[in-house]
C-alpha cells in the first residue's frame, strides 16, 4: 500500500525528478543546428585556435593581426579552454560546424538540468523545471546555441561552481577542491571566470574579520576559511598553468586594452540601461501574438532581482552574493555594449533565484510555487509560435563565410594573393580562417587621419571591400588614396585592392 511517506520520499528523490527534466530538455539537442554561420567572426577565431591546438601549433597563430587601436574587435587569442574542448572535433571535421553545434547542444542540456537543481532547493522540482525551461527554451538562447561561442560551456561551469558552494553550511575539503578545479576551468574558457576565485577570497576575508570580531584566535579564524582560500588558489593556479602552456605570444592584446578609465562613468551609465533592458527584453518574444505578456513579467523580474540581491547582500553577504555583485560590477564598467543578454547568460538562473527569494518574502511557499508555474507557462506560451523555426531548414543560408558567393570570393582572394599578404577586411578573423591569409581591421569609426596612422603601423598589402558589410571608413580611404592602390579583382559583391609598390 502506498503511504503519504512513500509519496513524499518519491517527490524528494532528486534522481527521479531529473528524469522528466532530462526528457523535457532533450529537444534542445536537435534545435538550432546550423550548417553555416553569420559574420560574427569570434567563431572563426575559436575554430582556428582549436585547429592549431589539434595540429600542435602555437594557439595564437591564427592569421588574425591584432590592431591595438581597435581592441574591442577581439584579443590576439581567446582563452584556451573552449578551443581545447572543440579541438578534437575541429581536427576531425574541419570547417563542418554541425558536430560542434551538437556538442554545444549537449552542454546546454546539462546547463538546463543543473539549473533545475539550483532552483529545486528554493522552489521544489515542478517549479524548478518550469523556470529552467523559461531560460533555455527562450528563442534567444536557441539562436545563441547555433553559434560557435564559449558562452554556453562557460555558463555550465559557472553554474556547477554555484551549485557546489550554494546552500550548504559545511562543504567537505574534497568538494572545495572540486570547486577550485571548476573555477579554474571556467577562467580558461572565459576570462571573467576570475570572478569565482576573487569572490572566494573576498568572502574569506569577510569571514576572517567576523571571526576576529567575535574574539576568535587567528588560527581559529583561518581554519574557517582555509578551504575557500585553497579553492581560490587552485583556480588561479590552473588558470596560470593554462596561460603558460597556451597563451604565449598574446601579451599586449587582451581585454584590458578595451578599458578607457576616463570613460568608466559613461560606460557605467550606458551599461545600467543596456543590461536592465537585456533582462527585461529577454522575456519578450516579438514573434508571438502574446508578446505583451513579457512586458510586465520582464519588468517584475528585474525589480524582484534587484530587491532580492540588495536584501541578501546587506543582510550578510554569502559567496553567491559576492559572485553576483562582482560579476555585475565588471559588466557595468566594461566598455563593450553590444553583447545583449549573452554576457548575462551565466547568471540568468541566479537572476531568477533572487527574484524567487523576493517573492517568497511576500507570500507563502505554496503560493510562490503556484505563481512561478503560472508565470512560466505564460512565458512558455509566447515561445510556441517560434518552435517550428527552431528546426533550421538547410535552404535558409545566412550571410557569412559559408555562403556560396563568399566561399567563391575567399577562394579567389587566396588564389590572387601569396602567403605573406596582409589584407584589411572588416571581418579579419573570418578571412584568416576561410581564406588562409593574414588579415586585420581598422576601427570602423576611424577618421581619415586615424585610419592612415593605423595602416602605417599595420602595414597592409591588400584591401577587401564587401558590399553587404558596409565599411565607409575603408571606402573613404581607398577613394582618397587612389594613387597608392589599384583594383585587381571584383565581382558582384567584393572588390580586392592591392597596395601599389
Amino acid at each position: 500500500m502506498i503511504s503519504k511517506d512513500n509519496i513524499s520520499a518519491f517527490i524528494k528523490n532528486r534522481k527521479l525528478f531529473l528524469i522528466p527534466a532530462f526528457l523535457l530538455f532533450i529537444p534542445l539537442f536537435f534545435t538550432g543546428i546550423r550548417t553555416d554561420h553569420d559574420w560574427g567572426d569570434d567563431f572563426a577565431q575559436y575554430l582556428s585556435q582549436a585547429e592549431n591546438i589539434f595540429q600542435g601549433m602555437p594557439m595564437a597563430q591564427t592569421g588574425y593581426i591584432y590592431n591595438p587601436e581597435y581592441p574591442s574587435l577581439g584579443p590576439k587569442a581567446y582563452p584556451p579552454g573552449f578551443p581545447l574542448l572543440i579541438a578534437p572535433i575541429v581536427g576531425k571535421y574541419g570547417y563542418n560546424i554541425i558536430p560542434v553545434n551538437y556538442l554545444i547542444s549537449a552542454l546546454l542540456i546539462l546547463t538546463a538540468i543543473f539549473s533545475v537543481l539550483l532552483f529545486y532547493r528554493q522552489t521544489g522540482w515542478i517549479s524548478a523545471i518550469f523556470l529552467s525551461a523559461v531560460i533555455y527554451y527562450n528563442p534567444y538562447i536557441i539562436s545563441l546555441k547555433g553559434e560557435v561561442m564559449a558562452d554556453i560551456p562557460f555558463s555550465l561551469l559557472f553554474l556547477v561552481f554555484i551549485l557546489i558552494i550554494y546552500g550548504s553550511r559545511s562543504i567537505s575539503k574534497y568538494l572545495w577542491i572540486t570547486a577550485g578545479v571548476i573555477a579554474g576551468l571556467a577562467i580558461t574558457v572565459k576570462s571573467i571566470g576570475v570572478v569565482l576565485p576573487v569572490s572566494l577570497i573576498v568572502f574569506s576575508i569577510q569571514q576572517f574579520f567576523l571571526s576576529r570580531y567575535h574574539k576568535e584566535t587567528i588560527r581559529e579564524a583561518f581554519a574557517k576559511v582555509q578551504h575557500q582560500i585553497m579553492a581560490a588558489l587552485i583556480a588561479l593556479g590552473i588558470s596560470l598553468l593554462f596561460n603558460l602552456l597556451f597563451m604565449r605570444g598574446t601579451s599586449g592584446g587582451g581585454y584590458l586594452n578595451i578599458y578607457n578609465y576616463s570613460m568608466i562613468s559613461e560606460a557605467f551609465a550606458t551599461n545600467v540601461y543596456v543590461y536592465s533592458e537585456a533582462v527585461r527584453m529577454f522575456f519578450i518574444n516579438p514573434d508571438s501574438p502574446l508578446f505583451w505578456i513579457g512586458f510586465p513579467v520582464g519588468a517584475a523580474i528585474l525589480a524582484f532581482f534587484i530587491a532580492g540581491l540588495f536584501l541578501s547582500f546587506f543582510r550578510k553577504p554569502q559567496i553567491l552574493d559576492w559572485i553576483t555583485v562582482i560579476y555585475i560590477s565588471i559588466l557595468l564598467v566594461y566598455p563593450y555594449h553590444n553583447s545583449g543578454f549573452r554576457f548575462l547568460l551565466p547568471i540568468s538562473p541566479v537572476i531568477l533565484l533572487y527574484s524567487v527569494k523576493t517573492i517568497s518574502l511576500l507570500t507563502s511557499l505554496v503560493m510562490v510555487k503556484r505563481l512561478l508555474i503560472v508565470f512560466s507557462m505564460l512565458i512558455l506560451l509566447t515561445y510556441i509560435r517560434t518552435i517550428p523555426g527552431y528546426f533550421i531548414s538547410e535552404e535558409q543560408t545566412l550571410d557569412g563565410p559559408y555562403a556560396p558567393h563568399v566561399e567563391t570570393a575567399f577562394a579567389e582572394v587566396k588564389a590572387l594573393t601569396d602567403v605573406n599578404a596582409r589584407i584589411v577586411f572588416i571581418k579579419p578573423r573570418a578571412l584568416a580562417r576561410f581564406a588562409g591569409r593574414k588579415s586585420m581591421s581598422h576601427h570602423p569609426l576611424s577618421k581619415a587621419s586615424e585610419i592612415y596612422h593605423e595602416f602605417q603601423y599595420l602595414n597592409p598589402t591588400h584591401f577587401l571591400v564587401y558590399s553587404e558589410l558596409p565599411d565607409p571608413a575603408l571606402v573613404h580611404y581607398l577613394q582618397t588614396n587612389q594613387n597608392e592602390v589599384r583594383l585587381i579583382w571584383r565581382d558582384e559583391f567584393f572588390r580586392l585592392y592591392q597596395k601599389s609598390d
